[in-house]
């Protein structure tokens, strides 16, 4: 299929998405129509993770000379895949407490850890740092660096604002997916749960590709005035610093892909929250450069990746649910 052929689809098929009408009911339960196979159990979600885990730990092999205790990440990850893998053959038809949290929400607890390795990975992987090409790329689209032609504007107070605003993307997909999962609305969850996977782990790939520390070290030689903010500035960036390490996660700004895929489904799910949202991701995508954190190339880049993301979760969705999947998030309550 040609490039814009599919660039077209691609959009058609995130607007489509957005544009439907919204699920008015609960998925029932159907427990008692018709067993259902360990294998499909799988979901989407399951698949992804995997997928991720067996790149990155076949990287780590195959750059084994540039990366210290390479084995470490074959090994663990080779953990993982199984005990996820048993995890899920062994659970029952219908999970309830427990099992059902940990096998719809341990994605969350998997993406602090994987993110971590990052710094670990992918420098060695490819030590060619795309920054200068990136900076170049801006400069060709509006004639100046954004980030020093921001400083015309740079307050404490608005620099206190954005730094707020850039924290909330690690709060984004739960205030999506908390309200779809207490209301057992599975199919939401679901296309959710599997959206906000792919952009996560297509953005972390991309970050081998094309590796970028950003404007706040590239540029930092040029700036002529420093971000201070109010009380929190400093204290969120240092603790950001600190917990993050040294990333090259400029490329594709993963906050905007994120915070895109968000403010999509929630159009699509939970259009109550639609007002507040639109402020609050508008914000948090200016604060990616007002903050020198990204290039505006890099947030271009993080909106096609979430249209691109939006749009593969809604051609794997197009069919009706497994029988599982009616199964998985049935409230069982006359038990």
């Amino acid at each position: 299929m040609a490039p814009a052929s599919l660039c077209r689809r691609a959009v058609m098929t995130i607007f489509g998405l957005i544009l439907a009408k919204p699920e008015k009911h609960r998925m029932p339960a159907v427990d008692a129509v018709c067993p259902v196979k360990p294998l499909s159990r799988i979901a989407a979600s399951d698949v992804i993770t995997c997928g991720y885990l067996v790149i990155i730990g076949v990287l780590a092999t195959v750059f084994a000379e540039r990366i210290p205790q390479w084995w470490w990440y074959p090994v663990m990850h080779a953990v993982l895949v199984l005990g996820l893998s048993v995890f899920l053959w062994k659970l029952p038809p219908a999970p309830r407490g427990w099992m059902l949290f940990v096998r719809w929400w341990y994605p969350a607890f998997l993406i602090p850890p994987i993110f971590s390795e990052l710094p670990y990975l992918v420098h060695p992987v490819n030590p060619h740092d795309m920054d200068a090409q990136l900076t170049a790329v801006d400069f060709a689209l509006f004639g100046v660096h954004p980030t020093l032609w921001l400083e015309a504007i740079t307050v404490p107070w608005l620099t206190e604002s954005m730094q707020l605003a850039y924290m909330t993307f690690y709060f984004l997909p739960f205030v999506l997916c908390v309200p779809l999962y207490r209301r057992r609305r599975l199919l939401a969850f679901r296309v959710a749960l599997c959206a906000l996977l792919l952009t996560y782990y297509a953005s972390y790939l991309l970050y081998f590709v094309t590796p970028a520390r950003g404007p706040r070290f590239y540029l930092a030689s040029l700036q002529t005035l420093p971000l201070t903010g109010v009380w929190l500035t400093a204290p969120l960036q240092a603790g950001l610093d600190v917990l993050e390490g040294v990333q090259r996660d400029a490329f594709p700004s993963g906050h905007t892909a994120i915070a895109c895929v968000v403010l999509a489904l929630a159009m699509r799910y939970q259009r109550r929250q639609v007002p507040v949202l639109l402020v609050v991701v508008a914000s948090l995508v200016m604060s990616t450069v007002y903050l020198r954190y990204h290039y505006v190339i890099d947030v271009i880049a993080g909106g096609l990746l979430a249209v691109l993301c939006l749009g593969v979760t809604y051609c794997l969705y197009r069919e009706p649910e497994t029988r599982y999947t009616a199964l998985a998030l049935s409230t069982q309550r006359s038990k």
